[in-house]
């Protein structure tokens, strides 16, 4: 059964009424509220198809280092998993700082230079990893949208953020997770 809120975002979307950043801002205030994995698919995906990666920005988290050059890492993950079954992606260049924030627009545009049907942008909303046997959880969380090339417009959007129980789940492994759910429901 699906959210409430992900059926009337996607009505709301479809009929025009809300924007690409409003279905954005949505996903990074369920991820921030550290709800379950939200997934919303808003137009098929062909098998096969060409996916750019952009590499995500990195998350914003005053005081914690892991944060830096998380975007790249994600980015990195993504292309990987996505190229494993089911599509053929590729880890494109990001044109601004890794800080900075991409416009979906900027997105799509730096994935037509390329020839490719889609591309995905995100952030890095959390991105910790501990030292083993400090018994604090190592986190993860990210927003990322699957843009059509041809329209701009939002294919799929999904947001998540995880904490592991115990000290043998990674950042990176935990994004590595996401990844294959995002791919397995776009399939």
């Amino acid at each position: 059964m699906k959210p409430v809120w992900t059926t009337a975002a996607v009505a709301a979307y479809r009929g025009g009424e809300m924007k690409r950043t409003s279905v954005a801002a949505a996903c990074l205030f369920l991820s921030a509220c550290g709800v379950d994995p939200q997934f919303v698919k808003q137009s098929d995906v062909p098998p096969g198809a060409k996916v750019g990666v952009v590499p995500f920005r990195d998350c914003l988290i005053d005081s914690q280092e892991d944060c830096d050059g998380s975007g790249g890492v994600a980015g990195s993950i993504f292309a990987r998993i996505f190229s494993e079954e089911g599509f053929s992606a590729v880890l494109l260049s990001r044109p601004v700082g890794a800080r900075m924030e991409l416009s979906d627009a900027v997105a799509v545009d730096t994935a037509k230079e390329q020839g490719l049907a889609f591309v995905i942008n995100g952030e890095v909303t959390q991105f910790y990893r501990v030292a083993p046997m400090t018994f604090r959880p190592d986190r993860a969380g990210l927003s990322v949208r699957l843009l059509r090339v041809d329209t701009g417009e939002v294919a799929a959007a999904y947001s998540d953020v995880r904490a592991s129980k115990t000290n043998f789940s990674s950042p990176d492994s935990m994004i590595a997770d996401m990844a294959e759910e995002v791919r397995d429901e776009l399939q």
